[in-house]
């Protein structure tokens, strides 16, 4: 079944670059980037996209931690001994 969808062009780059890195072509790359992501739950999906919404927010506000914070507050949380 024919589709066409109107990419925002910020969108159509990044699919074009990750196509042409991956050695696709950008209907292969485009298919596989939306059979990867309805591959998840419905509320884990829409979770992790206001996760990753959250940081981008927090990056443009200038709110982000270095390399080396990152690594020990997942060590302290989660028991690691992770380096950076």
């Amino acid at each position: 079944m024919p589709l066409t969808l109107t990419l925002p062009p910020k969108i159509e780059a990044l699919l074009r670059q990750r196509a042409e890195s991956a050695g696709l072509d950008i209907a292969s790359m485009a298919l596989a980037i939306l059979a990867f992501g309805l591959s998840f739950d419905e509320r884990d999906f829409f979770e992790a996209l206001e996760g990753i919404q959250r940081g981008l927010d927090d990056f443009d506000r200038g709110q982000f931690s270095s390399l080396e914070e990152f690594v020990a507050e997942q060590n302290r949380k989660y028991g690691l001994s992770l380096e950076a």
